[in-house]
């Protein structure tokens, strides 16, 4: 894509590491790519421009994808479909070693940024475990919610588990991993 199309921009405008660029796609009419893709899909798509994140297994069989709107119209600014029903929803076991220490965040952006990291694209970054193997040696890192009972009662589950947690300082402002990259002008 050129250097001005609207997923080029979104992608440099949100550091996105360069390694990380041939492994995104865009899809002009998410809606369509989805059907393209899983021809008997029945939920409700709309036609939109979609940066598409997608996550394999440890195999490189292809799991599913993450459809990020790229013009901030729609009120999903995520949305992930699975091939199958029985398919885990976790974006980098294609590239993880498991004999090293596995970071755990909710975006696959975010993810981009740490070494030896994965992506639970939901909140419940605990569920990693069961869905990886609970002899790995993780760090869980939530986004910086404070305030969110949601995100709040999670890192709480988890340090009851007994499980390493990032907790951001307080002065730290940003949301999120690529937020604060973004804002530190990081790449």
């Amino acid at each position: 894509l050129s250097d001005e199309h609207i997923a080029t921009v979104y992608v440099k405008s949100r550091k996105i590491p360069k390694k990380y660029y041939t492994q995104l796609y865009y899809a002009d009419d998410f809606r369509q790519f989805v059907l393209n893709t899983i021809p008997d899909f029945d939920k409700t798509l709309y036609v939109e421009p979609r940066l598409v994140i997608p996550f394999y297994d440890e195999n490189n069989n292809l799991l599913g994808f993450t459809g990020r709107d790229l013009l901030n119209k729609s009120k999903i600014r995520y949305i992930t479909i699975k091939l199958s029903d029985t398919n885990r929803k976790i974006y980098g076991l294609d590239k993880v070693d498991k004999n090293k220490r596995i970071y755990v965040t909710e975006g696959p952006i975010d993810s981009m940024f740490l070494n030896n990291a994965l992506a639970t694209m939901d909140a419940a970054l605990y569920n990693i475990i069961s869905a990886v193997g609970c002899d790995n040696d993780y760090v869980f890192v939530y986004d910086n919610e404070p305030r969110n009972e949601f995100i709040v009662k999670h890192m709480q589950k988890t340090i009851d588990m007994g499980k390493n947690i990032c907790i951001w300082p307080s002065h730290i402002q940003e949301k999120d991993i690529n937020d604060m990259v973004v804002r530190a002008n990081l790449s």
